[in-house]
């Protein structure tokens, strides 16, 4: 098999997010060169893309390949071979040879039958996506939390939570059947990845500005059973295995009654605050107290003895002045690369406070009790 080095590395590049990092099965931890196509799976995401140089069956160890490669001329062509259980690159000035397992071990791409398949906007789907993810919780005892939720239908949703907090948000796409997919953490960083590196294909147009801004689509496929698959162009597809099980009714957890307090602030003053107080509030439970009132808003948290308070004005304020016990992490980790004006709204009692922030995802956190 020849194909030019600059080439073999893009493709490598492509695929390296769905190689298994630590998995029992060595084949793995490898691409799969096999009938013009390279494949690289971690059991719960298999990508594949077209290489029609690729008319041979062996496995390339990725990240000894990359290192080989690396400070080899793209231009150059590169000729690859494979023979029991060793590989063999070689360039100009230049050869290589590996030990590689066995192609045979290596998982067989699965027959997808599409159910139902519709294009959809990418820019908008994989952001929300990858903007929900940090959300979702980390505990392997609990993989429905783990995945992100992707609810299919006219409107398409996305959410994820760990039952402390949870993000949410509403699209304006549609797909042509309701379908509630468990899409695994892992699998949504895979997709981003696929996202940003394939090509966009631009509608034909004589101007340059429709090309320039044409959005990328993705046909997405649901097989009826536990699979999605994103076909991002002819070249490069994902399957997903999706996961089992039944996540919590989102829709139902978010406050249908209006809100006793309503402020907005700039997420900047609010996580300059947060920071302020945070090495207190490691002394104690790691809260910060939020009080509101009309233009001010004030931060301050106890522990060990200690009490530190701190203030900053208010863009605009509804309802009765009011208090709030917010966990520290929880806080910095929605404002961080927050920008401009943040929206918090609360129903009062232990009902979970919302934020909103432009076109982000809305997110909830649960209160902590005031008195601890």
């Amino acid at each position: 098999m020849d194909i030019q080095v600059a080439k073999f590395r893009e493709v490598l590049d492509l695929l390296k997010p769905a190689v298994a990092r630590k998995s029992a099965i060595k084949s793995l931890g490898y691409v799969m060169l096999k009938d013009g196509q390279a494949i690289a799976t971690d059991l719960e995401t298999m990508v594949t893309h077209s290489m029609p140089e690729a008319d041979l069956t062996v496995l390339i160890p990725i990240a000894d390949v990359t290192k080989v490669l690396q400070s080899t001329h793209g231009g150059e062509m590169l000729n690859i071979k494979g023979k029991r259980g060793k590989l063999t690159l070689s360039w100009a000035d230049g050869k290589a040879t590996f030990e590689v397992e066995d192609p045979e071990n290596f998982p067989a791409v699965p027959e997808f039958k599409a159910e139902v398949e519709e294009s959809l906007d990418l820019d908008a789907l994989i952001p929300a996506m990858v903007m929900v993810l940090p959300y979702a919780a980390t505990d392997a005892t609990r993989p429905v939390l783990q995945a992100v939720t992707l609810m299919l239908g006219d409107p398409v949703q996305v959410a994820a939570g760990d039952g402390f907090r949870m993000a949410d948000q509403v699209l304006t796409l549609a797909y042509p059947k309701n379908i509630t997919a468990l899409i695994p953490g892992h699998s949504v960083s895979v997709l981003d990845h696929l996202w940003k590196k394939t090509p966009r294909t631009p509608p034909p147009a004589e101007d340059l500005i429709p090309v320039i801004m044409a959005k990328k689509h993705a046909d997405v496929a649901y097989d009826g059973k536990e699979g999605l698959r994103f076909r991002f162009n002819k070249d490069t597809s994902a399957i997903i295995k999706l996961v089992s099980g039944n996540p919590p009714d989102w829709l139902k957890l978010i406050p249908k009654d209006d809100p006793i307090l309503r402020v907005q602030v700039l997420a900047a003053d609010l996580e300059l605050a947060v920071r302020k107080v945070m090495g207190v509030a490691k002394e104690g439970t790691n809260m910060a107290r939020l009080a509101f009132e009309d233009g001010k808003a004030v931060i301050s948290a106890t522990g060990d003895g200690q009490e530190v308070e701190t203030s900053f004005k208010t863009y605009s304020y509804e309802g009765e002045p009011n208090k709030m016990g917010l966990s520290v992490p929880y806080l910095l980790g929605y404002l961080k690369g927050k920008e401009g004006i943040v929206t918090i709204s609360w129903t009062g009692n232990t009902s979970p406070v919302a934020f909103h922030s432009r076109n982000d995802p809305r997110v909830l956190i649960m209160p902590m009790n005031l008195g601890a």
